[in-house]
């Protein structure tokens, strides 16, 4: 019992942390877009996007990596026999070929894609090559980066990745800045700035973990054979779930670009940028518990590897309720305040975007990291994945009918849905999960909550005009918080939850 304590504490002080660290970045975040928006005009900013979503998609083997390579290290660390050295040099020398792999592919299909079929004004096609060649580079050194920060998860060391993430983006900002001050191609030097900010990045989280861990990080040869072929596997099925996840966030794009040209990407971006905060955030908050759900459940303590899934799943959509309330009652006068000069068609898309937000935490949670534990992922990838590519030929047929821009994001919406109720029999059935069990503990409080937010915004609308003063839209966003978190505190945790909560503040 005393264990459980000192585990729950530890999550709860990291989830602080993450929440630090999260806001932190987050307005960081919002103050760099407002800068390249006027520094970069619409246009620009949405040519910047498509290109780099264009290497996004060369790379969703890296994104499959991450989830491989923090698996892998955290059931090592669970095992009484693991040795950690050894996982990490044979994931290691796997990113270094995975590095040169999306440099050969960015270099052949990335640059027929631009030259043959990407929908830019012709005066801008040497721009878009240059912002590609060093978008390559920026990728090749976060697939490096990967190993590093898994470590540092691993090792549960939030708050050293807090301060990493926290420092790096503030040279960021400040390399933004300068765009200001730059008489030349604000767009190539937009793209150089991006590349100084991941090698910093990379530099830090590799100076940490030489200064901690130098005993693991140490180059070694290791030829285990088995153990490449069985990473490689489990790879495998993790790169289909990195194409679902590209496929909505870099194929909607160029399905976008094709029918509707940069001007529209402009607007999609910050839409998209405002649900990655938010999303981020919930991530962050998965990610605190992650290490324990592995290494619980790798160490044969099932019973509360479960426990910790449902109370991050409901925590979860909780906290995602609060944010997207406090985002969606004052959507307009927010854009206004974060972007200045508002892209045509934004409000709309950040409606939806926030919407889709809600719905992917009401189906993120505890439960993926839960699957990749037990290692039998092959059929929650390839569901998920033939799903959610779907959604790009449905989008394109629903564009090719006349259908707004918003309709992908729609379409995704239901999507999200369709593979929640799937995935839950795949996890009944490949698992043995007590589904019944998960849906009472992680759902039954938050749609409580979730009506009576959504009561309030709806009653916020009408009583609130949108020519008021800039004090009353601020404190409407301040009194919605509260009204959330009140709900939260009294609906959505249990008793002992509230009194651990106050003992915590205490």
């Amino acid at each position: 019992m005393e264990g459980f304590h000192k585990e729950n504490t530890r999550i709860a002080k990291n989830t602080l942390i993450v929440y630090v660290r999260t806001f932190c970045i987050s307005v960081i975040g919002l103050v760099a877009m407002r800068l390249v928006l006027k520094a970069l005009g619409q246009s620009d900013l949405g040519l910047f996007d498509v290109v780099a979503g264009l290497i996004s998609m060369l790379g969703f083997l890296s994104t499959a990596m991450s989830t491989t390579t923090r698996r892998y290290i955290n059931v090592e660390m669970g095992k009484p026999d693991g040795d950690p050295r050894k996982i990490f040099n044979i994931l290691m020398n796997i990113h270094i070929l995975l590095a040169l792999f999306i440099f050969v592919l960015a270099e052949s299909l990335g640059m027929w894609y631009i030259y043959n079929y990407l929908n830019i004004p012709p005066e801008k096609l040497h721009d878009a090559v240059f912002v590609f060649q060093i978008s390559t580079v920026v990728a090749c050194m976060g697939i490096i980066n990967i190993p590093y920060q898994s470590l540092i998860e691993a090792f549960e060391r939030f708050g050293a990745s807090a301060a990493i993430d926290i420092v790096s983006n503030l040279v960021r900002l400040g390399l933004i800045g300068l765009l200001f001050v730059i008489d030349g191609n604000r767009l190539r030097y937009y793209a150089i700035a991006m590349s100084l900010f991941t090698a910093l990045s990379l530099l830090m989280y590799h100076g940490y973990c030489a200064m901690h861990w130098k005993h693991i990080i140490k180059r070694g040869k290791y030829r285990d054979k088995a153990l490449y072929k069985e990473i490689f596997g489990f790879n495998n099925y993790t790169a289909l779930s990195a194409i679902a996840y590209i496929a909505r966030t870099q194929g909607s794009k160029l399905i976008v670009n094709h029918f509707f040209g940069t001007f529209v990407n402009g607007a999609f971006t910050p839409a998209y940028s405002l649900e990655n905060f938010t999303v981020m955030s919930i991530t962050r908050f998965t990610n605190t518990a992650a290490p324990q759900i592995t290494q619980n459940y790798s160490a044969g303590d099932m019973e509360r590897s479960i426990d910790l899934v449902c109370k991050i799943s409901r925590f979860s959509a909780l906290l995602m309720i609060v944010l997207v309330s406090a985002v969606i009652v004052e959507l307009d006068f927010i854009l206004g305040l974060w972007l200045d000069k508002v892209p045509v068609g934004t409000s709309l898309l950040c409606f939806w975007t926030m919407i889709s937000a809600l719905v992917r935490a009401f189906a993120m949670g505890g439960t993926q990291t839960f699957e990749q534990a037990t290692g039998r992922i092959k059929w929650f990838q390839i569901t998920n994945s033939v799903l959610s590519l779907a959604c790009l030929p449905l989008g394109f047929l629903a564009y090719k009918l006349g259908a707004q821009p918003v309709a992908i994001i729609q379409i995704y919406i239901c999507y999200t849905i369709v593979y929640r109720i799937i995935e839950f029999g795949l996890l009944k059935r490949q698992a043995d999960f007590p589904i019944g069990r998960y849906l009472r503990k992680s759902y039954v409080r938050p749609l409580a909550v979730l009506a009576l937010a959504s009561a309030f915004v709806a009653v916020y609308g009408r009583v609130v005009p949108a020519d008021a003063s800039a004090a009353v839209h601020l404190a409407g966003i301040a009194v919605t918080v509260l009204f959330t978190g009140l709900c939260v505190f009294f609906i959505g945790m249990y008793s002992w939850e509230r009194k651990s909560v106050c003992h915590f503040v205490k």
